[in-house]
């Protein structure tokens, strides 16, 4: 069995840096707390806990005069305030280039634009972005969710970072037909990040050489899961894989090439487990298939 990694995958810089300054922190021997895991990896966090970085669900969880993580991820621009006035100390450690969104959906605002977001309404990082706008934009999937939704004159469109790159395109273009049918001004700002489009654009060229995928990351990794979805959007067979044990013997059965990709908050050592078990079961399998 022939084994392919995708040409872009893995960390990226973002969450390199986020991670890099909580460990330094919890290393030095200051506890941290994050509100949410800092990434989205079980592996990650549970490594950061170890080195007393804890991952909290609300500031009540947080000791008094505790320093307080904002995530890769973001947060909404009062967060920061709300947390030093009950006396915490502030990281910020989202990624710059989500940083660049909430900014840009915060011009847009002020422009007087009304502000559609496409992404996961539930994820940190919208919820943030939404937070930018004064809670003024809004959210959706699909074009179904714009349903009683009454646009301004002026209308943006932006994107979670880690989004669909084909899935927004499409739906970007239908948007802009029915504003323009309108008479709605409306401009579109492809706001998903540098690394996803490289790594989705890696993942559609993998699946188009092998028989199977596997994308190694987090079941919370939104952008993991658009990595298989690119894949299966190739026509490959396309798996999840957060840990090495969650890797199926019979996904590999009959395979010749199985390709490999990670999410944007996969360590390079989960990678490399998911590979060796993978080698594993080939064996297994091959000494099946042979005669005694």
């Amino acid at each position: 069995m022939e084994i392919v990694r995708a040409a872009s995958m893995g960390f990226c810089f973002g969450v390199r840096d986020a991670i890099e300054v909580v460990r330094e922190l919890g290393e030095s021997g200051t506890p941290v707390y994050t509100l949410g895991a800092i990434v989205h990896n079980p592996q990650v966090a549970e490594e950061l806990e170890g080195i007393n970085v804890h991952v909290i669900d609300s500031l009540d969880e947080a000791p008094e005069g505790a320093v307080v993580a904002i995530t890769a991820h973001g947060a909404p621009p009062d967060f920061e305030e709300v947390a030093e006035r009950r006396g915490f100390k502030v990281v910020d450690t989202t990624c710059p280039l989500v940083t660049r969104i909430q900014k840009t959906a915060y011009d847009l605002v002020q422009q007087r634009y009304s502000v559609i977001v496409y992404g996961d309404a539930q994820h940190k990082e919208v919820r943030g972005i939404v937070g930018w706008t004064g809670g003024k934009a809004t959210v959706m999937k699909k074009l179904e969710d714009l349903e009683g939704w009454e646009p301004t004159r002026r209308v943006a469109l932006i994107a979670q970072s880690t989004s669909n790159v084909q899935l927004f395109i499409e739906v970007a273009k239908e948007l802009v037909g029915r504003m323009v049918a309108r008479g709605v001004e409306i401009r579109v700002i492809n706001t998903i990040c540098k690394p996803t489009k490289e790594r989705q654009r890696a993942v559609r060229d993998l699946a188009r050489q092998v028989d199977l995928v596997l994308a190694v990351g987090g079941v919370q990794s939104a952008n993991t899961r658009k990595l298989v979805q690119a894949a299966e959007e190739e026509g490959a067979r396309a798996y999840q894989v957060q840990r090495v044990e969650d890797l199926q013997s019979e996904w590999l059965r009959g395979i010749e090439r199985v390709g490999i990709t990670a999410g944007a908050s996969t360590p390079d050592w989960v990678v490399d487990q998911v590979e060796a078990r993978i080698r594993d079961v080939a064996a297994d399998h091959s000494r099946v298939l042979t005669p005694a």
